[in-house]
């Protein structure tokens, strides 16, 4: 049980950043196994416990400390230091704890309500006036008085074409 609880005090540690991060490493690190132990042996005399992680391809190497003032002794000895022909450059990495990472919008409700359709900006009143014409309208009202029915237009079955009547009262 306090092996697991020291493991979690050294990743909590390591969250709170005692890493740095080593650029413009010479590429005879990474395939000579005598020149990684020798860098190795650099960063091993700031701190006897210090991991590391090798990335070739943008010739960089990450060194986990367990202490603060371990990396920090690192990083001020050897930023500039020259090493198989390559000027190092060291950086202190500080990574983000779980609770400074972003999280995820809190959710919302969207209604989707949409509002009445809206017609066109061109489009206007047409010219043309109401659908029946003034006259129309006009002959109608002369027709016969109160009870009549006037059929205006005779229905057709063939064509499904209701007809128009009308009837005053």
């Amino acid at each position: 049980m306090q092996a697991h609880a020291d493991q979690q005090s050294s990743d909590d540690e390591s969250a709170a950043g005692y890493e740095i991060a080593v650029n413009n490493v010479s590429l005879e690190v990474f395939v000579n196994i005598y020149a990684k132990e020798e860098f190795e042996s650099l960063f091993r005399t700031h701190g006897d416990h210090a991991q590391f992680e090798y990335v070739e391809k943008f010739r960089r190497v990450f060194v986990l400390f367990l202490l603060a003032s371990q990396c920090e002794s690192a990083h001020k000895d050897l930023d500039g230091f020259e090493f198989e022909g390559e000027k190092l450059v060291v950086a202190r990495l500080r990574r983000p704890s779980a609770t400074q990472l972003l999280k995820a919008p809190r959710k919302r409700k969207d209604f989707l309500i949409s509002p009445p359709i809206s017609p066109p900006d061109d489009s206007g009143p047409s010219g043309s006036g109401s659908v029946a014409s003034l006259a129309l309208q006009a002959a109608i009202a002369t027709l016969g008085g109160t009870g009549t029915t006037f059929e205006l237009h005779p229905g057709s079955e063939e064509l499904s074409q209701p007809k128009i009547v009308v009837t005053q009262d």
